[in-house]
């Protein structure tokens, strides 16, 4: 399973064009922290987006989702990717912007997943909490709603939180990271 960026800024990505050495064409792309994201396609629908962003995160696919009010675009890696010589004075864009913290979106529990209490060191009270990939993250917020999800993550992870995005078939939950918590004994 692989981290997903969620971008909602225009200024946080460059938009240039690629070459990659299984396609002759120069295709459309994003640079985002120093690689290469091949334009993949556009949602309108935000659950259909998180699903989509799901199913190629566990197919192990670096991906990128960029919002705008109307439509979600779905960015996937090329690590073979060069940037594409320019055809007219359009300055080269610069590669080392830097994108959002991570973002894991969980469709189905895997294993890895469990639910537990955590003592965070900004709270007086323990708080519910998952344990994923060996780190602790405190819930968040609840949503009814992909569309909310998404841009609560997008907002969460543009600050730099790393986060997951918890999908089940009647609501969306987000939790971040807590990088000094520990599971309540």
């Amino acid at each position: 399973m692989q981290p997903v960026k969620l971008l909602n800024q225009g200024e946080d990505y460059p938009i240039c064009h690629i070459s990659t050495p299984s396609d002759d064409r120069q295709v459309t792309a994003i640079a985002v922290d120093n690689h290469f994201y091949r334009f993949c396609c556009i949602q309108t629908d935000p659950a259909v987006t998180l699903d989509l962003l799901q199913t190629a995160s566990a197919e192990g696919k670096l991906t990128v989702m960029t919002a705008t009010q109307r439509e979600y675009r779905v960015w996937v890696h090329e690590p073979l990717a060069t940037l594409a010589p320019s055809t007219d004075q359009t300055p080269r864009p610069s590669l080392s912007a830097f994108g959002a913290a991570n973002c894991w979106i969980i469709g189905d529990r895997p294993i890895t997943f469990c639910d537990c209490t955590l003592n965070v060191p900004d709270f007086p009270d323990a708080v519910s909490g998952i344990a994923y990939r060996q780190k602790l993250f405190s819930f968040y917020c609840r949503e009814q709603d992909a569309h909310t999800a998404l841009n609560v993550g997008s907002s969460l992870s543009q600050r730099g939180d790393e986060l997951v995005i918890s999908m089940t078939e009647d609501a969306y939950a987000v939790y971040l990271y807590e990088p000094g918590a520990t599971i309540t004994q």
